[in-house]
């Protein structure tokens, strides 16, 4: 039998912010120079030390480029240099266009410096309306694939998250512990401890039970899906998926534990602890909220106002 516990009423909420480089999103025409030759393309982004390129053919990280923008009917250019390129397939996963990030062949920032080009590149940033600062999202990803963990790390990390990956449930559950995470991405078929078993022990933690847990898995039947949700999982997703739609999902699962008003805030199996031992805790922290009880099929709702129980109910 599984138990979870809703409480009502807000909560704070561990936020972590990473102090990042000032970067605007602007679309400006600029010119590459390659060997001699000319190639037209469009900015994204720019920031004080390089800018991100839309280019359907991006360049290879590596190469040398002169690259000229137009401000204010004045021609200004640079040297640059490729430093990460954004195919077509990975764009595609993150919802972006393919492209190029180059690099400024500077030391130090822009401000640093009183070259016409970054001169004009340094008053665009300054004068540009500020950001609201953006919340990183802490994720840990389980999965007994390294193929698998590489390439959410990747896209993961490249939507702004901070990624934690482990092989197995117990580094999964360690990774937990030593940084709460807003969420978890686990594989349901895990080595040593699995995706149903990761959730139960993550239960037994009061700082970790209301991390919201996905289960991933390559079995996709109403019965793996029950049991997930039976569990505690908020979220079950299907083996092949895009990563974009991992991207959107997590980001979905942490605004609604954000903002969320009711929380869950313990699940595990209820021979652990004895439902006469629960409702004691219950009344003795006058304790509001609801608890679900499921068995199989059957499931049981008994609602708790101040530890004194208000309504039952089972299906």
């Amino acid at each position: 039998m599984i138990l979870r516990i809703q409480r009502r009423g807000g909560h704070a909420i561990r936020r972590n912010v990473r102090r990042r480089e000032n970067r605007v999103v602007m679309s400006v025409p600029v010119e590459l120079v390659v060997d001699g030759k000319p190639l037209r393309a469009m900015s994204q982004d720019i920031s004080t030390s390089g800018m991100f390129v839309r280019m359907t053919s991006p360049l290879p990280v590596g190469t040398e480029v002169v690259l000229a923008v137009t401000l204010h009917e004045q021609r200004l250019t640079t040297e640059a240099t490729v430093v990460h390129v954004l195919a077509e397939a990975e764009s595609r996963a993150l919802g972006r266009r393919p492209g190029i990030g180059l690099r400024f062949r500077v030391a130090g920032t822009l401000d640093d410096l009183s070259d016409p080009f970054r001169t004009a590149m340094a008053e665009i940033i300054r004068d540009h309306p500020q950001q609201p600062t953006v919340e990183e999202i802490r994720i840990v990803v389980a999965d007994g694939s390294t193929r698998l963990l590489e390439r959410m790390s990747t896209a993961l990390g490249n939507a702004g998250f901070s990624v934690a990956t482990a092989s197995n449930g117990m580094e999964a559950l360690s990774a937990c512990l030593r940084n709460v995470p807003d969420a978890v991405l686990a594989a349901r078929e895990l080595p040593v401890v699995d995706g149903l078993a990761l959730l139960e022990e993550m239960g037994k933690y009061p700082e970790l039970a209301a991390v919201p847990i996905m289960i991933m898995s390559e079995d996709a039947s109403d019965l793996a899906r029950l049991a997930a949700f039976q569990h505690g999982a908020v979220d079950f997703i299907p083996k092949p998926f895009t990563a974009l739609e991992v991207i959107l999902r997590s980001r979905r699962v942490v605004r609604a534990a954000r903002q969320e008003t009711e929380r869950v805030m313990l699940r595990g199996v209820l021979t652990d602890l004895g439902l006469p031992s629960l409702f004691t805790m219950l009344e003795h922290d006058r304790k509001s909220g609801n608890l679900m009880l499921t068995r199989n099929e059957i499931i049981a709702w008994i609602a708790f106002s101040q530890g004194r129980i208000v309504r039952a109910r089972c299906t």
